[in-house]
């Protein structure tokens, strides 16, 4: 039986990669005051860091009505089965607001899967069960990819700043590099679905230092994935010196969507890992 995929848009799969794996992305919401945004639909991430910048209030999120997903649900089951792969619940409530739909649609059909990540973690949990859907896999072969990836991921994340954390209630375990940061860039990592604090640093190059070095393990590494809000130059030579690192091996560029950009803000760049298993 053909499985489909499913994920959000926290995921900032782009629309390519979305297409050519056969991913179906659900949107959350983006809201200025009383404007609301479908994210990645409505908004480009030009359009939405620009007004970022210049905004006196910083914007909003939401997850996803309950009728996208028994929408998305409804017609995907009518040809086969589901795995639907979301942002963290200890994140968001978007997982929750997935598995009620799928128990009002068809819970025998649909299985969801907490990747406990974000962005391109979470992507690369996604990609990984569209290959294995792709291949002819059963729904819990799909499944069971995205959690091995899910317990195979390092990610790092350099900011600016973490006003925008502080301000979107998502500071979770690094509160305490609030208030001491002067000048320095601090770096967090994402584990088990949270925020946690690696280091600070007093430039942007030994930021991006140390962002690299999560290339410097002694394991194998199966996919890497460099992300970015405002720093195309940043992101594309953290790929130059991954590929000459790593070569081989399979490397995303692309951009924090604009659900991540509220809490983010200008200038986050992130490097994501895939270890490879034993």
């Amino acid at each position: 039986m053909t499985v489909h995929i499913v994920t959000d848009s926290t995921s900032d799969i782009s629309k390519e990669l979305a297409a050519e794996h056969g991913i179906t992305v659900i949107p959350l919401t983006i809201a200025f005051g009383t404007e609301s945004y479908r994210d990645g639909i409505d908004l480009s991430a030009d359009e939405f860091y620009a007004r970022l910048q210049t905004t006196k209030a910083l914007p909003t999120t939401s997850q996803p009505p309950p009728a996208l997903f028994q929408h998305a649900y409804e017609h995907l089951t009518s040809r086969g089965d589901v795995v639907s792969i979301h942002i963290s619940h200890k994140l968001s409530g978007t997982i929750e607001t997935a598995r009620a739909a799928a128990r009002e649609v068809a819970p025998d059909k649909i299985t969801i899967v907490d990747s406990t990540s974000v962005s391109m973690g979470l992507g690369m949990c996604a990609i990984a069960a569209a290959r294995i859907a792709n291949a002819g896999g059963t729904r819990e072969a799909c499944a069971a990819a995205a959690e091995s990836v899910a317990g195979r991921l390092r990610i790092a994340v350099a900011f600016e700043t973490l006003e925008y954390l502080r301000r979107g209630g998502r500071i979770g375990r690094a509160q305490g590099f609030l208030g001491s940061l002067l000048r320095l860039k601090p770096i967090l990592t994402v584990t088990d679905g949270e925020t946690f604090p690696v280091t600070r640093v007093r430039s942007r190059a030994k930021a991006l230092d140390e962002l690299f070095a999560l290339c410097a393990v002694d394991k194998r590494i199966d996919e890497i994935a460099i992300m970015h809000t405002t720093t195309p130059d940043d992101a594309a030579a953290l790929a130059e010196r991954a590929r000459a690192a790593r070569p081989g091996v399979h490397i995303h560029v692309g951009r924090f969507g604009p659900v991540l950009g509220v809490h983010g803000g200008p200038g986050m760049l992130g490097f994501a890992v895939v270890e490879g298993t034993p």
